[in-house]
């Protein structure tokens, strides 16, 4: 009877550059145990550890946060978990998250929302993650801190990146170019 060899195939991976990947400039990091992290993610780092996460940037939706509420809506409520300390636009302490629901992106906070925010505005996380300092070329499962590879410099495919706002660009220093590829 011949042997029997089971071969594990893993499916293409997808690069996230638009051209010239010899050209993109990675750096070791490492992301946090409980945060999940995919390709393509724009990331941040937290301040008190020198890990990244995604980073922590949202826009409120629906009514947004009011003082007399412990809940608000924003657009992309998985960038955020609980313990986070949210912020408005303008520094204002939001107040403490306790849950997230990723399904209908609303946030419920310890108490009621200590200064009001509407829809459209920022709502940001105040570890340091808030501000865009890499994109993502792995994906983690939050489990345990992983090692990764992020993208400080490249010519990437814009519709392959997740989380990249006008914000993020300024801050990663980069811009959008003809062909659908963002240059940082």
């Amino acid at each position: 009877m011949p042997p029997t060899e089971l071969v594990k195939t893993f499916p293409a991976r997808d690069n996230l550059e638009a051209v010239r990947a010899d050209l993109a400039v990675r750096v070791p990091a490492v992301v946090a145990s409980g945060f999940i992290v995919l390709r393509g993610d724009v990331a941040g780092v937290i301040s008190a550890s020198s890990k990244l996460r995604r980073r922590t940037r949202a826009v409120a939706a629906g009514e947004g946060f009011d003082t007399d509420a412990a809940t608000g809506e924003v657009d992309d409520a998985s960038v955020f978990k609980a313990g986070d300390v949210l912020k408005d636009g303008t520094g204002a302490t939001i107040g403490t998250v306790q849950s997230v629901n990723t399904m209908t992106n609303v946030i419920t906070l310890t108490g009621n929302a200590a200064v009001a925010v509407a829809a459209d505005a920022e709502v940001l996380g105040s570890d340091g993650s808030q501000v865009a300092a890499a994109i993502s070329d792995d994906e983690t499962d939050g489990t345990a801190d992983a090692n990764v590879s992020p993208i400080i410099s490249a010519l990437l495919d814009e519709a392959k990146l997740r989380g990249l706002d006008a914000t993020a660009k300024t801050q990663l220093g980069g811009v959008s170019v003809v062909g659908g590829i963002f240059k940082f």
